[in-house]
């Protein structure tokens, strides 16, 4: 009699569950993936009530023993915990990446904005060119990057194609011809000479663009290459105090506040070689500028604005007779990338970041670092040629170059 008031309360329960399962959408769903994994209806509401499952993470939540114990055959249960598994990853990985996202986000406010090209102008305008201040600074980074690009080879490359593809065409050239030809060729620099008594375009000479970029490739490269390579060693040396990444991503975000145990978790090495290496970085920028390389370097950076927006007026591929700007850079021969501007920015800002290292009060200089380093990792080195970098990865160990 006991046996049977139990099989009956057992079966009672059952009904209930069923019944409920009609209008709960979490029993509906435990259901259906149990039946997909193989059982009868009757088998599955069995495991969802003997084992209390009332909805799909309870389900997520069990052991292969578990669903063994409770009746389900050994394959079929292994199956059903694998995909229940997997299907939770990418939650936990979504997660992760937005924990690491907010992260970064908080790291790019610790760095100097990078002003816009017309302040940028206006200070250039205004005295820029008469000291070496942080104009001075983005002008010699735009030149170095326009020189590596083979920007100012644009200009004559260009104004030979479409003359040539008038002469293919024999019709004549568009009045807007000489318009375009004359913003990719003129160097007059009269805005931004005018606060310098008797200097105008003409000092601007190709033997003086030649020293400067001269001094760009064996003075600047290699103190930006060397200042990066010693704050990814800085990094990796503290990255590989930590036995899982998380764990660093835990302690940046915990430097930020919040009671979390943030930078103390492990004392991270010593910046002094980080501040040595700016010093170098600042040194080899202001022997860049001497004698007149501070009025160079603005007219380079200059031609190199001017070129970079001109490029982009619309009417110029149909002058050489293609169908888009990419097209068009091909045809010249040109190996300008399509991410031209954003790695300018990341440069400039980089320079600028390292250069103003002394700037940085001891209680989130361990922040900034970090912040800088992140913001090198969105630079492609190789692409500017810099390739000794012995490899970097990101925060979560990943590598990216």
């Amino acid at each position: 009699m006991a046996e049977e008031m139990k099989n009956t309360a057992s079966e009672t329960t059952a009904e209930s569950a069923l019944a409920d399962s009609a209008t709960n959408p979490f029993d509906n769903e435990v259901i259906t993936k149990l039946i997909e994994s193989g059982l009868d209806r009757t088998a599955a509401q069995k495991i969802m009530v003997d084992l209390g499952i009332e909805s799909l993470e309870d389900l997520a939540s069990l052991e292969v023993t578990d669903l063994t114990g409770a009746g389900m055959k050994l394959a079929k249960a292994r199956k059903l915990v694998n995909e229940l598994k997997t299907a939770s990853k990418p939650a936990a990985s979504a997660v992760a990446t937005a924990e690491t996202r907010a992260i970064q986000t908080q790291f790019e406010a610790l760095l100097p904005p990078v002003p816009t090209d017309d302040s940028w102008l206006n200070a250039l305008k205004t005295g820029g060119i008469l000291k070496v201040d942080e104009s001075s600074y983005i002008a010699a980074i735009r030149a170095a990057l326009a020189d590596r690009a083979g920007l100012y080879a644009i200009p004559d490359a260009l104004a030979k194609a479409m003359e040539k593809y008038a002469d293919e065409t024999e019709e004549q050239v568009d009045p807007t011809f000489y318009a375009l030809r004359k913003s990719l060729t003129r160097r007059t620099y009269g805005d931004i000479f005018a606060a310098i008594d008797g200097l105008d375009g003409t000092f601007i000479t190709e033997s003086r663009r030649k020293e400067f970029l001269g001094r760009i490739r064996d003075t600047l490269w290699p103190a930006i290459a060397e200042s990066y390579q010693t704050l990814d060693g800085w990094y990796q040396t503290w990255r590989a105090s930590f036995s899982d990444p998380s764990m660093l991503i835990a302690a940046i975000g915990g430097g930020f506040g919040g009671g979390a145990p943030g930078m103390s978790m492990i004392t991270p090495p010593d910046t002094a070689p980080l501040h040595d290496a700016g010093d170098t970085l600042v040194d080899s920028i202001n022997r860049v500028f001497r004698g007149t390389g501070v009025q160079v370097a603005a007219a380079m950076a200059y031609d190199a604005n001017v070129i970079r927006n001109t490029l982009e007026d619309t009417r110029l591929p149909s002058m050489v007779g293609v169908k888009n700007r990419e097209m068009m850079l091909k045809k010249i021969g040109a190996a300008v990338s399509s991410n031209y501007i954003r790695l300018e920015q990341n440069l400039v800002k980089y320079v600028l970041g390292f250069a103003k290292h002394d700037t940085v009060t001891s209680d989130v200089e361990v922040n900034y670092f970090v912040a800088l380093w992140q913001l090198g990792t969105q630079i492609n080195w190789n692409e500017l040629g810099v390739s000794n970098t012995g490899g970097v990865t990101g925060l979560t160990g990943k590598r990216v170059l």
